[in-house]
């Protein structure tokens, strides 16, 4: 008999966290899954937490391999995973009990290929109690890409059929973004996706989380991954609002290394991405219907950079 639920956690140094995140997981009320414990190469206690859970519960699983980052981990579990569906937690996040009995539920009963729930962000995780959630399905999976308040370009919220997934893969090669990237190319093979109201995932906030940290790697990745979203879609003859969308994120990612290179005046840095993709930012502002302020907002940056750093650094360096 086939295994229902593969879910697969990457752990990298997540001593700290990973009791809590393992224990939401393995309370879960839907009880037919495996549990992939993929230990990219962890220098911490973390292994010996995944080697203790795997002797207690013997749906536990535990891989361990060469540190290779978090989307190498996460293909790791792929290549591995046995289950008809497919879900992903992080090491450091915890999920409430009745998230895959509910999902999977919906999943069977609306046949869809992936089902969606709501985040929360917190600092420490409490246990949401369980009330009966809104449901909404469609049959043009690319317009949700655009909804607001589902974390849709987000991996972690989902239960996805493994034939959905089919070779699809995360980007080793980029390090911040890279669910978007993933969650794109799956829902552009999507044909019924569903949503529940309910916000089953708690994604737990941290000092030391990359998506607080300012480098020019975090930026330099969300720049590639939206500017590939973008031309996939376009490619693929995506048009109107979802089309728009994509472009606008491809835009703000290129106004985010900008903004990035003024804050570390970096000015030569500055001048060769405004000459990389100055024509796209020109296109951008010729076609897309923007507020006045915004507008000349975007023209600052195209200006110059000394332009740029006047109006959108120096004066916050003073008020500051």
């Amino acid at each position: 008999m086939e295994l229902s639920l593969s879910i697969i956690i990457p752990v990298y140094n997540n001593e700290i966290y990973l009791q809590n995140t393992l224990k939401s997981v393995l309370n879960q009320s839907y009880e037919d899954f495996e549990l992939l414990l993929v230990d990219d190469g962890s220098t911490d206690g973390s292994l010996s937490v995944c080697q203790t859970f795997a002797v207690q519960d013997g749906r536990v699983r535990v891989i361990h391999k060469e540190n290779g980052g978090v989307s190498s981990a996460r293909n790791r579990g792929l290549d591995e995973a046995q289950g008809k569906y497919i879900a992903f937690v992080d090491g450091d996040d915890c999920i409430d009990t009745k998230m895959y009995e509910v999902m999977i539920d919906i999943l069977e009963g609306e046949k869809a290929d992936l089902v969606n729930c709501r985040v929360i962000k917190e600092s420490s995780y409490e246990d949401t109690p369980y009330e009966v959630g809104t449901i909404e399905v469609s049959d043009l999976p690319l317009n949700y890409l655009s909804k607001k308040g589902y974390f849709i370009d987000s991996s972690l919220n989902k239960v996805y059929r493994r034939e959905l997934i089919g070779d699809t893969r995360f980007n080793e090669t980029i390090s911040y973004s890279e669910d978007k990237l993933f969650v794109t190319e799956v829902i552009l093979k999507a044909r019924t996706m569903a949503l529940v109201s309910n916000a089953f995932y708690h994604y737990i906030q941290h000092k030391d989380s990359l998506s607080w940290k300012d480098s020019e790697d975090v930026w330099l990745g969300n720049f590639k991954v939206h500017q590939q979203i973008y031309q996939q879609m376009e490619a693929g003859g995506v048009i109107g609002a979802t089309l728009d969308s994509a472009f606008r994120g491809y835009v703000r990612s290129i106004i985010a290394l900008l903004r990035y290179d003024i804050k570390h005046r970096r000015k030569d840095a500055y001048n060769q991405t405004l000459m990389e993709h100055e024509a796209v930012l020109k296109r951008f502002l010729k076609v897309t219907p923007l507020p006045l302020g915004k507008k000349l907002e975007y023209l600052t940056y195209i200006a110059s950079y000394n332009l740029a750093s006047l109006v959108h650094y120096y004066p916050k360096r003073r008020r500051s």
